[in-house]
């Protein structure tokens, strides 16, 4: 019987229970004519303490989705959220506030995450109420603590969000997140809204937080460059499912399924001559509508290998060796990468 994602993350952490784990989960959404969406179809992973795992792929493919899931901000439609071994799904209301401050999220947009009324300081001192009862100068410290700690200054407190650039108004959602002292946090394309040239800054601020502070980090992007730098393990998402997951530096170093190898294609090589000559896949097609997904395998619209068993069958995620996981009916079949 083929291994899922949920069984393979509990073998590897069986030292361990994880801090954040997902089981089988499917969202999906009712439009108004009544039409019902897929956005995620049977998404399992697991997190360790101080772990980073990277969800990468195109836009639309549902990585948001999950992370809103997992933050009990969209309703389940099969499966199951556990922080800490709690389900968050179907939790009344006063017991997902009770634990929801051990789960935080960094959102994309740093100009649209923080209230414009008030100041980063009441901001933090805010979050960080949640956990304290701190007051006075004990608050104020506790602010500037965490300020500096993003890379900020505590004199920097009494200002708004609009005296701040892009990237220090990310600081500042970042030290938001930490306030309420989270075990795991989920940044969801945190560096795609701003600058190149902040980018790697704050890509560094956020590995090293979770060096110093052991979180567990989902890492959402469509960056696959900055997701080897940054996680350990990667999964790829097409079409609401993960088609590939396993140790970032083996995945992106010799991607198995078609569709990473597709991805892994479209990274621009830094040596010119070796950009010229390299030969790239490339991922012809649209990526298929959410509301109509193919039959059988999601990507063999798109898929230069698929054969009529892929447009019936849809692959389960089995194990291919190097600690990954790949659904591919043909993966036996294809050339090296």
């Amino acid at each position: 019987m083929p291994a899922t994602a949920h069984d393979v993350s509990a073998q590897a952490g069986a030292a361990a229970a994880p801090c954040l784990e997902v089981r089988d989960l499917h969202v999906s959404f009712r439009l108004a004519d009544g039409t019902r969406v897929q956005a995620v179809r049977g998404v399992s992973f697991a997190l360790q303490r101080g772990e980073i795992l990277g969800l990468v792929g195109e836009s639309g493919c549902g990585k948001s989705t999950v992370a809103r899931a997992c933050m009990a901000l969209v309703p389940l439609s099969g499966g199951d959220v556990r922080l800490d071994g709690v389900s968050l799904a179907g939790l009344p209301p006063r017991e997902l506030r009770q634990v929801r401050p051990n789960l935080q999220m960094v959102f994309q947009d740093p100009y649209g995450s923080l209230n414009p009324r008030l100041t980063v300081g009441e901001t933090l001192a805010e979050a960080i109420r949640v956990r304290h009862t701190r007051r006075g100068t004990a608050l104020r410290d506790a602010v500037g603590r965490l300020l500096v700690e993003v890379g900020l200054s505590a004199g920097q407190a009494p200002r708004y969000p609009h005296e701040f650039s892009g990237g220090q108004r990310q600081r500042i959602a970042i030290a938001r997140a930490l306030a309420t002292e989270p075990r795991v946090v989920i940044a969801d394309e945190p560096v795609s809204a701003l600058d190149v040239s902040i980018q790697s800054q704050i890509i560094n601020l956020i590995r090293g937080l979770c060096r110093d502070r052991k979180l567990a980090l989902l890492f959402i992007s469509h960056d696959l460059a900055v997701v080897q730098y940054l996680a350990a393990r990667v999964a790829v998402m097409y079409l609401g499912r993960i088609m590939e997951m396993g140790p970032a530096d083996a995945v992106i170093a010799r991607p198995l399924h078609p569709y990473t190898r597709g991805l892994v294609s479209a990274i621009p090589d830094p040596d010119p001559e070796r950009e010229r000559q390299r030969q790239r896949l490339l991922l012809t097609g649209d990526l298929p509508s959410p509301i109509r997904p193919p039959s059988g395998c999601p990507f063999h619209t798109r898929c230069p290998w698929a054969t009529a068993a892929c447009t019936r069958t849809e692959p389960a995620l089995t194990p291919a060796g190097d600690g990954r996981l790949v659904a591919c009916l043909r993966l036996a079949d294809l050339p090296p990468a």
